[in-house]
């Protein structure tokens, strides 16, 4: 009888070349893989963002053919200084300062654009302004305009209604560089004050510049003055530092969620399921204990959360720093609940506490005290800053779109202290007298206590 010969069965993948081992092998690792090339990425990404997100605007004397010079002194008000200015040489000037006028200057601007005077540069994103230029004259400083459009404030073809965001430059005879911060900038005191600027609009605002002007200084004397600007260098970015970091921080936490995805699926059913019992109970005993402390509707703290809060910010404070109380209510919401119904009530309560978010610090103690009223406990310096708080709030309020409901106000009042601080409800009960003559003087207002309003609530 012949012998019957057996053979194991050949596994196909022995045969495969070392390059396809080699490629299989790295599919192993495909998500560390792409981990590390996402961190030396990032790595990139964050030491080299200048680099990628830079952006320099340079303006040179051949460039009047896209910025439209100017140059004009003090005859409009009455005075009779001298601008001598030679088309043909660009970004020079000559100055003869009299005094006829007693706020004598002259001035060099560039139009960003002639054609359309409301369309200039948005700078918002912007960090400094450099300007190389020689100086020849009796004074050591020079003002820098930078005028921003806004149709807010702004009419078309009136320059004066432009906001002149303002800066003094300290400078000495010869050649200088000058490197100006935007952060530097003011906005002009006559300004705010001639077109009424209410102060949501006092502030700087760069995001349509439509006219640089370089001026004499605050209180030159009178005589010879010369400019010769060589070179205005604009620095800034293509998108903001927090939107950068917001895409890279995005990007990692989508690949982390999508390697910790993968990295489950790989586990042992029984163990996948464990630990996703684990971590439900975890988030559900997180939920529970952030909603006994949070407003469901508003997402800022309730009155729980609030006196939790309060009680460490009493005990580890400065005994010499004051603090400030706010009751805020909402003015008429009854009539908004009656004539939009309660959908549009809650609506409203929403777009209160985004407001507040917007307009207080990290460190402030903001929540939803009961029904349309709404507590912030704050440290301050005085009851200055204290009012400044309190109004920025309101006018905040008054500024924000409520969509259907439409404007909506709100009265607070307020209660200043310092040295030991009373039990909570105590302080309320002051703020809540001041909001009580807030509304007795015709609401949509700011109201510091005084003795006397306890009696009167």
């Amino acid at each position: 009888m012949d012998s019957v010969v057996q053979f194991d069965p050949i596994d196909p993948a022995s045969f495969a070349s070392p390059a396809k081992r080699g490629w299989r092998a790295l599919g192993d690792f495909q998500f560390e893989i792409a981990l590390l090339l996402l961190l030396l990425a990032t790595f990139v990404a964050v030491r080299f963002q200048d680099v990628f997100l830079g952006h320099v605007i340079v303006i040179e004397p051949k460039d009047t053919a896209i910025y439209t010079p100017r140059a004009y002194a003090d005859a409009p008000p009455g005075g009779n200084s001298i601008m001598i200015a030679d088309p043909r040489t660009p970004l020079e000037w000559r100055c003869v300062l009299r005094s006829k006028y007693a706020f004598h200057y002259c001035a060099y601007e560039l139009l960003i654009d002639a054609r359309t005077p409301d369309k200039g540069l948005d700078l918002s994103l912007f960090d400094t302004v450099t300007l190389d230029l020689d100086y020849a004259g009796p004074w050591d400083s020079f003002r820098v305009y930078l005028k921003n459009f806004d149709k807010r404030y702004s009419k078309p073809g009136d320059v004066n209604t432009l906001k002149y965001n303002k800066i003094e430059v300290a400078i000495q005879p010869g050649h200088n560089v000058v490197e100006l911060n935007f952060a530097d900038f003011g906005v002009a005191e006559w300004w705010v004050t001639q077109y009424k600027i209410r102060p949501g609009l006092s502030t700087t605002e760069f995001g349509n510049i439509t006219e640089l002007e370089i001026q004499t200084g605050t209180r030159a004397p009178v005589g010879n003055y010369y400019f010769h600007v060589h070179r205005i260098t604009l620095h800034g970015r293509l998108i903001s530092r927090a939107a950068w970091y917001g895409g890279l921080l995005a990007t990692w936490a989508a690949l982390l969620g999508f390697y910790l995805a993968y990295r489950i699926f790989r586990l042992r059913k029984d163990l996948e399921q464990r630990r996703l019992s684990q971590a439900a109970a975890l988030r559900l005993a997180q939920y529970a204990e952030e909603s006994a402390r949070r407003d469901y509707l508003t997402k800022l703290l309730n009155r729980s959360g609030i006196i939790e809060m309060y009680h460490p910010m009493a005990m580890n404070r400065r005994t010499d720093a004051s603090f400030a109380v706010m009751m805020l209510d909402v003015d008429h919401f009854k009539l908004v609940n009656d004539r939009f119904g309660h959908m549009a009530g809650d609506e409203v309560l929403a777009g209160i506490a985004e407001v507040l978010r917007q307009n207080t610090r990290s460190n402030d103690i903001v929540g939803r005290w009961g029904g349309e009223e709404f507590l912030l406990i704050c440290m301050i310096a005085d009851q200055e800053a204290a009012m400044h708080i309190a109004d920025k709030v309101r006018a905040g309020i008054e500024e924000h779109d409520f969509g259907r409901v439409g404007q909506v106000t709100g009265s607070l009042g307020v209660y200043c202290c310092s040295g030991p601080m009373d039990a909570l409800e105590q302080l309320v009960s002051y703020a809540d007298a001041a909001l009580y003559a807030a509304k007795e003087q015709g609401r949509n207002r700011v109201i510091m206590y005084q003795p006397f309003m306890r009696e009167a609530a």
